[in-house]
């Protein structure tokens, strides 16, 4: 009956607030803390980012961790040319992990965009993977940050992979 959905939407709505703001407890600043410039706030999210991706190239795991919250999402749409698509889905310690090794890692992301509202951020943008200096693949990532304790930490993150396509 349409009457029961109308009648249900603001019940849906106080619901979907109250889940919202009881989820976790809030963040809240006090008076001594300042709120920081829009390009320096745009730069503190790149600059998290990319202190991840640096970890990343170093096969430093504590490196990249360090950027992120404890708990989170990795997530990497693996594109073939065929138009084949594959999801896979790793907790931090996958995302972040890799054995030291002789290799040397490059990943890159020259142009990232950033949006910012209150307390969350996005910073996307295509990348590139290299080792040894040979392009392995490349795609388009996108990082969901919150500002934890003053700081940007990665909430998740969401990639495709591609071999074909890539320019160095």
């Amino acid at each position: 009956d349409c009457a029961d959905i109308a009648g249900a939407k603001p019940m849906m709505l106080a619901l979907l607030l109250a889940v919202a703001t009881e989820a976790a407890p809030a963040q809240t600043m006090n008076k001594a803390t300042t709120i920081p410039s829009p390009d320096a706030d745009k730069a503190a999210a790149i600059a998290s980012v990319h202190a991840a991706l640096a970890g990343i190239s170093a096969r430093d795991k504590r490196a990249v961790l360090a950027q992120m919250r404890p708990v989170g999402t990795a997530t990497a749409v693996m594109e073939k040319a065929d138009g084949t698509v594959t999801i896979r889905n790793a907790d931090w310690n996958a995302y972040a992990g890799s054995d030291p090794g002789p290799e040397r890692y490059e990943e890159r992301m020259p142009d990232p965009k950033v949006e910012i509202e209150g307390a969350m951020a996005t910073v996307s943008g295509r990348y590139t993977f290299s080792i040894d200096g040979k392009l392995r693949h490349c795609g388009f990532q996108r990082f969901d940050l919150v500002r934890d304790e003053g700081r940007w930490k990665i909430q998740n993150v969401t990639w495709s992979v591609r071999t074909w396509g890539c320019e160095s």
